[in-house]
């Protein structure tokens, strides 16, 4: 859908700053085009949190976000945009969204999570419970998750335990060139892959469980030699915790891991097995001789000074078939725990591989001192980013000294021949520090659920993606903790059970730079203006197949200063609020509608708000976003999101402002709230308040009213439209 932004232009007694907050390329090796920068961050969703956030980008075009709200909640969120990543909406699971319950939670569920899709688009989902079975989802090749499909491996008790299950599927056009034993003898595609990790099973992690599916819900075993099989008691394949790759030319499949002397590898290092399909889909591994693992079959990526394992080795292949691995080093030494890049090209099978390089800086003076949480993704011939999140210290990352952690890309660019294949040639690089301002405090706790005992932050889980879209541009997908959200009475400090820094999914999408099929990408940049407009007509419910909801159809969001600095006046444009009735009666079981303008200043969430009954007794407020915590095998931390009302009790936190609607003629209404200051951090001409989202929702009950048992059976309100994201700046007229 277009969107545009009102230009920054001149008021009365103010004008908008046009200073640029845009990301600083760090450090440049090589030949390279202009700065890589990212556009104001997109806020997934205003209600619900999440760990390990996952993004997905269909063959349409279409953005997807997953991820675990924890094993304690038996939920995981899933959520698809309708305007190219910028608003997302509540995917169906099984059951129509509703303000009762907007993620419903069917169980099990709530751990680790994945999409995945096929040529036609059609979604592949799949959630982790307890470390025990997997719950699996696949929507229709077209509706874009109005409805689903749902079935559960495992959850009856035969499944030995499992962790980190990925997607690789295969389904290559009729025009792709056929190396597969299994294409030629007309196996049906897509053939789905889901693989996860063994927590029995013989050899390093307990080897991989390699599962195979003709649609996406009925799963079997894919390895060859597996005894017994789905359970790798005797034989299952070397393979680690990270996301594997497939090649749709020889439906091959890759996994890469660390394997030391110890375990029988040739050297401690990072190490490759490769899974090849026969005429059935059953996947024959490198380590695999007739059902005895013998790792020195293994393929070597590169030595290692300590384990490259750490959450986690990553593999990507590029459109000509060259396959980048990335990993961070495991090492007593800080200042060694770093992020490296290395790539292999097909026409070697994948066995001669480059002298790894090291994308991150290691510096303090840039902040990207210790890394954690590496990914990847490649795209056009020999290119690829990598990215993870870096200290500003070199200390470990499990340690309590108040780091402070930004989401680092390196574009990394490998020479090739004229068939796209790498030369072995040296890369260059453009380091990119994505994140706006500082993501997460203190720690990052690798110690899982062991993370309890030793009071670690376990937030952020243990990963986070990048991807592209059609133009090349970077997508990523990150949780910001820096809020620092903590439930009452409880507060931000080292904590035994409950854990400060609401994890909000947040989106950086590449708006200027190279992009990864070598050609300039563009978007708006994240410098400051006064207001985001949205298209009318895109505030449907359900939000796949439904009908437009004039009364929660924002058209746009605005923010000014008043001209002694003491207001701020927050401006939200919608197609009809003069029928709240009806926009209430159109989303079963909602009882208000609630239009919210939510933004970031400092390390705190501000926001202002109208809330309306069908009687039209609309009330005006504004405060500190709360939050409320629910508990899973990482201890407690926020999970919800409220921006309560004013009111009697502790949980009614508001506080009243002075507000109006106007309607008049066929334009659409406005909705004004004139907040004091000092009401919501006391900003003033020269404060930056970031990724600023208005967000129409429905809901059941008022948000201060929110507590533990209507967060777990997320009775929380259902968000309808939402314009995101700009950033604003007031600054006074110069004389």
């Amino acid at each position: 859908m277009t969107r545009w932004r009102v230009a920054v232009h001149t008021l009365v007694a103010l004008v908008v700053g046009t200073v640029a907050v845009a990301p600083s390329p760090l450090g440049i090796l090589g030949a390279s085009s202009s700065t890589i920068g990212f556009e104001t961050p997109a806020i997934v969703d205003p209600i619900h949190t999440n760990g390990e956030p996952d993004i997905g980008i269909d063959p349409q075009g279409r953005v997807f976000n997953s991820g675990p709200t924890g094993t304690g909640t038996q939920r995981s969120t899933w959520f698809g945009s309708v305007d190219g990543g910028h608003t997302f909406r509540v995917m169906a699971q099984k059951t129509v969204p509703s303000a009762f319950m907007s993620i419903p939670a069917p169980g099990p569920g709530g751990g680790d999570t994945d999409i995945a899709f096929d040529r036609s688009g059609r979604q592949y989902f799949a959630d982790l419970w307890a470390l025990a079975c997997q719950r699996v989802a696949v929507t229709g090749p077209t509706n874009s998750g109005a409805s689903d499909q749902e079935n559960f491996l495992g959850c009856d008790g035969s499944s030995p335990g499992s962790d980190r299950q990925w997607f690789a599927v295969y389904d290559p056009s009729p025009t792709t060139p056929n190396q597969s034993a299994y294409r030629a003898a007309g196996g049906q595609t897509p053939l789905v892959y889901l693989a996860w990790n063994n927590l029995v099973g013989p050899g390093p992690n307990g080897g991989e469980q390699w599962n195979k599916s003709t649609d996406g819900l009925s799963y079997r075993n894919a390895t060859a030699d597996e005894n017994p099989p789905g359970n790798g008691l005797n034989y299952s394949p070397f393979g680690g915790d990270g996301y594997p790759a497939i090649d749709q030319v020889t439906g091959k499949v890759f996994q890469a891991a660390g394997c030391t002397t110890g375990n029988g590898c040739g050297s401690s290092g990072l190490w490759l097995n490769i899974g090849t399909p026969d005429a059935t889909g059953t996947l024959h591994f490198l380590d695999d001789n007739a059902g005895v693992q013998d790792l020195t079959k293994l393929v070597h990526i590169a030595d290692t000074a300590g384990s490259p394992d750490v959450l986690f080795s990553v593999l990507s292949m590029d459109t000509a078939r060259n396959l980048f691995a990335v990993w961070a080093l495991d090492n007593d030494n800080p200042a060694l725990r770093q992020v490296f890049v290395s790539a292999s090209s097909a026409s070697s099978g994948w066995t001669v591989w480059t002298t790894p390089v090291q994308v991150s800086d290691g510096s303090t003076a840039t902040g990207d001192a210790t890394n954690v949480f590496p990914w990847i993704k490649a795209g056009g011939p020999g290119r690829a980013d990598a990215v993870w999140y870096g200290s500003n210290l070199q200390v470990d990352p499990s340690s309590h000294n108040n780091q402070s952690w930004n989401v680092f890309m390196s574009q990394v660019v490998f020479p090739t021949d004229t068939a796209g294949a790498i030369t072995g040639g040296a890369p260059s690089k453009q380091l990119v520090k994505v994140t706006p301002h500082p993501m997460h405090y203190d720690d990052v706790c690798l110690q899982g659920s062991g993370c309890i005992a030793s009071q670690g932050n376990r937030n952020l889980a243990d990963f986070f993606v990048v991807n592209i879209d059609k133009t090349g541009a970077a997508e990523i997908v990150y949780d910001d903790t820096s809020n620092k959200l903590v439930q009452p009475p409880n507060t931000c400090t080292v904590q035994v059970v409950d854990h400060c820094g609401a994890g909000v999914i947040t989106v950086a999408r590449q708006s200027s730079g190279p992009g990864l099929f070598g050609t300039k990408v563009g978007g708006p940049s994240n410098a400051p203006v006064r207001s985001l407009s949205d298209p009318s007509g895109d505030a449907p419910y359900p939000v796949i197949g439904g009908s437009n909801l004039a009364g929660m159809d924002i058209r746009s969001s605005q923010l000014s200063l008043s001209a002694d600095g003491s207001m701020l006046n927050v401006t939200m444009q919608v197609t009809d609020l003069a029928n709240p009735a009806v926009a209430i009666a159109a989303v079963p079981g909602a009882t208000n509608v609630q239009y919210v303008t939510r933004w970031q200043l400092g390390n705190t969430i501000y926001y202002a708000a109208m809330e309306n009954t069908a009687s039209s007794h609309p009330i005006f407020y504004a405060g500190k976003e709360q939050t409320i915590d629910l508990c899973s095998v990482s201890a407690c931390f926020p999970h919800v999101l409220t921006y309560p009302e004013p009111g009697a009790g502790p949980t009614f936190t508001g506080l009243p402002e002075a507000g109006s609607v106007r309607c008049s003629g066929p334009g659409p209404c406005t909705l004004t709230i004139s907040v004091k200051v000092a009401d919501v951090g006391s900003p003033t001409s020269t404060s930056l308040l970031e990724s600023v989202g208005a967000y129409a929702l429905a809901a059941a009950i008022q948000e201060g009213a929110e507590n533990n048992v209507t967060a777990q059976s997320d009775t929380v309100p259902l968000e309808i439209d939402g314009v995101c994201c700009y950033n604003f700046q007031a600054v006074k007229k110069v004389p």
